[in-house]
């Protein structure tokens, strides 16, 4: 098995990633030789955390599927001193591969009958469902992990994706080469220090969280018309602004726009921007047959009370009229 270790400063991190992450924190990420647990082998797996004001990442690499048991091994160990796993799509793929070979190395193999399956109380964060989970915010084409840290900035040296490298890596596994070990382990390096990067989109939270704070409102007079036409009550030159501030910055800035508001986040906060509405809100009655509809007056009054008025000037209330 070849293990690998690379180090580097905590504080060269965006700040939220500072601030989000935690020693107690493990990111991994798998390279299996295809996609059933059942047939195929993990090949490498490579882990990120704290330790102390430094980010650590290492990889445990199997050079062929004999080594398989002792790169679990490997990460078992490490994992047994953290209590968070992060993951990109662990969820669906990277936790139920491992229990799996975990499982398969059990029962085919007695003298690792008393090796640990993955601690029962580990909790877990999936950025791939966190990135999904904000679709109708981020927008983006595609959710692949790739695709979320272009959005995001990042670069890469690795051109190839998980797939491609199963043919390189059994072609390692016959022939031993420096150049393909190279190619390997620069993939599920980057994937590794990819998660770092990912973590940034979890500072959009901040905006579900209320952790923001509203530093300026306004209300201005526009020739633009941003309203629909159509509706009434609106006044399509008038709008209500508020520019806030957020505790961490923004990775990357978003602009969205509908036919009556826009949203612009920046660096350190963003805009809302929304038309100024004059008129009523009306709250509907669920129990719409405890009530009368007055017609002149437009509104529904309990039956308690419309008893007392005249028959003719009161109807029974319906779901649409029971406001």
């Amino acid at each position: 098995m070849i293990c690998r270790k690379e180090t580097f400063p905590k504080k060269t991190l965006p700040l939220f990633q500072q601030h989000y992450l935690t020693e107690d924190m493990l990111l991994f990420d798998i390279e299996t030789t295809g996609l059933s647990p059942a047939q195929n082998q993990i090949y490498c797996i490579g882990c990120g955390y704290l330790s102390e004001e430094e980010v650590v990442i290492e990889l445990f690499f199997a050079e062929n599927k004999m080594e398989e048991g002792p790169v679990l091994d490997a990460f078992l160990e490490l994992l047994n001193t953290h209590n968070t796993i992060i993951t990109f799509n662990g969820t669906t793929f990277d936790l139920p591969f491992v229990k799996k070979r975990i499982a398969h190395r059990k029962s085919s193999h007695a003298s690792s009958a008393d090796k640990p399956l993955l601690p029962e109380n580990l909790k877990s964060i999936d950025l791939y469902r966190e990135a999904t989970g904000m679709k109708s915010l981020l927008r983006l084409p595609s959710y692949r992990q790739k695709s979320i840290e272009q959005f995001l900035g990042c670069s890469r040296e690795d051109k190839y994706d998980g797939g491609q490298l199963i043919e390189i890596y059994h072609q390692y596994a016959a022939r031993p080469d420096p150049e393909l070990l190279s190619l390997l382990l620069l993939h599920n390096l980057e994937d590794v220090k990819g998660m770092f990067d990912l973590l940034g989109i979890l500072s959009y939270h901040q905006l579900r969280d209320g952790q923001f704070e509203i530093v300026e409102a306004f209300s201005e007079t526009s020739p633009e018309n941003l309203c629909c036409a159509n509706n009434p009550g609106y006044n399509p030159s008038s709008y209500y602004n508020m520019k806030f501030r957020t505790e961490y910055p923004f990775p990357q800035s978003i602009h969205m726009t509908s036919e009556s508001s826009s949203l612009l986040l920046n660096h350190d906060g963003g805009l809302v921007r929304f038309p100024i509405c004059h008129g009523f809100l009306k709250h509907f009655f669920s129990d719409c047959e405890n009530y009368y509809y007055l017609p002149e007056e437009d509104y529904a009054i309990h039956k308690s009370v419309g008893a007392f008025v005249n028959s003719a000037h009161r109807r029974k209330a319906t779901k649409k009229t029971a406001t």
